[in-house]
């Protein structure tokens, strides 16, 4: 096995990459780093002081999670600019295949020790996040929940608080696959997925669904617990509407405007309850004003929303992701609404207001110029790239789609989300614009358009983006289609802009993988021969 010259965490040295001796530095950074990048609240607890038990116990835990805090310290290090050996991230893959191998070769495990191998399943989910896996994330998680529907669900002698903390970081993983793969729903099934999500909105409570296991008490009145709460409720959300990733625009986003509304409603009772993430702003000063205040439907000046925008400042990291992911959902909710021409001047403002509040956390959580960013790197559930993406994709001013642009380049590569091609996709859509501007300058080529990523696979080649656009109702068209390559820093060569291939005009034509989808993200892992979001063909 090769071996490397230990830092300073690296307690035993030269000896470090020896059999009898790597758990210490390894099992030391899981339980007093690794577990806060991949979990919130009382998880840490499971993560940090349960399974941390279960891997001197258990070989295939044991090397999962060598294996994860190996990565994650391999991810640190790159995040921060500091050099590390090659050979900690050979050490990494080594012990995630080892653990990949011990599993399958336990033919019984999901029934004799289906804690243990839930547990493992996500934290190779967790592992393929810290390498920009897209498809090794679909294939753990989806193997994961289909452990847990045989062996876990109906089992009622394991242990609730086990059970609830695997259960929410399966949530919170299920809801990462939705926002990868466009149009995509949850894989959680049908039962699971009625008593976990579908109950989660105000609207929808039922005296007669009952939780698949009752939280401890401990649980509750976090901002970890109060983010938990909004993914379900955005997830219950997309099963009919596809609120995660939808075009966000057009009526073909918009089959009921009064759900939209409902969503709304649901999202503020959300917020009215979640007390420690809105208290959690460093000054009174610092909370945004409510959109009511700016719907006079004017375009946003510089003076009312100066660049760089002044930080918005929280006193915690968590707070501060909570209220960028009600922000968004609430932008996205006012853009369904103003091209539905429900209020238009009302809620063209509000979306405005939600996206520019959300420049504002990204300049607290990303200074410019900083050694280290503000925001840790929680690589899973608390990424926002793709959050400040889909601002930059709404119908704002080009000056505030140019600073996301800078942003996105300024974070990089963040786990699964790809922070050059992101800022790619929003640059090339900028560029199709100004084509259609200047093809029509009376006015009419000023259309509003989505951009849409076909490939996501990190290792990817060719890159390729579709730009969308409604030209009657229900009838998306591709008004352009992008290839390009990029090196490691997101600089794009080989860049092609095709606005006149028929052979992508239709949107169906182009992607073939959309129905399938529609009944979970997991349809992906049986696509044959046909473009997926994760290919490059």
């Amino acid at each position: 096995m090769s071996s490397y010259s230990a830092g300073p965490l690296d307690v035993g040295n030269d000896a470090l990459l020896n059999a009898g001796n790597v758990a210490l530095p390894f099992y030391h950074q899981f339980i007093t780093q690794t577990v806060y990048a991949i979990s919130g609240g009382t998880r840490q607890r499971f993560w940090r002081d349960d399974v941390a038990r279960m891997a001197w116990s258990t070989d295939y835990v044991y090397r999962a999670m060598i294996s994860l805090a190996a990565m994650h310290k391999t991810s640190t290090d790159i995040s921060r600019g500091r050099p590390f050996p090659a050979a900690l991230k050979t050490f990494a893959l080594q012990n995630y295949q080892q653990a990949i191998k011990l599993l399958s070769s336990d033919s019984n495990a999901g029934a004799s020790k289906p804690i243990q191998v839930l547990a493992t399943l996500t934290l190779f989910s967790y592992f393929e996040c810290f390498i920009g896996g897209s498809v090794g994330l679909f294939r753990n998680l989806w193997a994961a929940i289909q452990v847990f529907e045989a062996h876990v669900r109906n089992q009622s002698h394991l242990n609730g608080y086990q059970i609830h903390s695997l259960l929410r970081s399966i949530v919170s993983l299920d809801f990462q696959a939705q926002v990868l793969v466009p149009y995509a729903q949850t894989s959680i099934q049908d039962t699971t997925r009625k008593r976990l999500i579908e109950s989660a909105p105000p609207g929808n409570s039922n005296d007669d669904v009952e939780s698949v296991v009752q939280p401890p008490p401990e649980v509750s009145e976090t901002k970890c617990s109060e983010r938990d709460e909004l993914l379900r409720l955005i997830s219950s959300f997309n099963k009919s509407d596809r609120i995660i990733w939808g075009p966000w625009y057009g009526s073909a986003g918009v089959s009921d405007s009064s759900r939209i509304l409902q969503f709304q409603d649901d999202l503020r009772t959300w917020k009215a309850r979640s007390v420690k993430t809105f208290s959690s702003f460093v000054s009174s000063d610092d909370t945004p004003s409510p959109p009511s205040e700016v719907s006079d439907g004017t375009t946003p000046t510089d003076e009312k929303s100066p660049l760089p925008p002044a930080p918005l400042h929280f006193t915690s990291s968590v707070a501060a992701m909570n209220v960028a992911t009600y922000n968004t959902y609430m932008a996205c909710t006012s853009s369904l609404l103003y091209h539905a021409e429900v209020d238009p001047v009302h809620y063209k403002s509000a979306m405005c207001y939600y996206v520019y509040a959300n420049l504002r956390i990204a300049e607290f959580l990303y200074p410019p110029n900083a050694r280290e960013n503000t925001h840790p790197r929680k690589l899973v559930d608390h990424a926002l790239l793709p959050l400040l993406y889909w601002g930059g994709r709404r119908a704002i001013p080009e000056t505030w789609r140019q600073w996301t642009i800078t942003k996105l380049k300024q974070i990089g590569p963040q786990g699964l989300y790809p922070g050059h091609t992101f800022a790619n996709v929003l640059d090339i859509m900028s560029q199709v614009k100004t084509h259609f501007l200047a093809s029509f300058p009376d006015g009419v080529g000023h259309f509003d358009m989505v951009p849409l990523l076909i490939t996501v696979g990190a290792d990817s080649p060719v890159l390729e983006a579709v730009y969308l656009h409604e030209f009657a109702e229900e009838d998306f068209r591709i008004v352009a289609r992008a290839t390009w390559a990029q090196d490691s820093k997101g600089d794009r060569s080989q860049e092609d802009i095709d606005y006149n291939c028929e052979a992508y005009k239709d949107v169906k034509t182009r992607i073939p993988w959309r129905q399938k989808v529609e009944g979970g993200w997991h349809s992906l892992l049986y696509l044959e021969d046909s473009p997926s979001p994760t290919s490059s063909a």
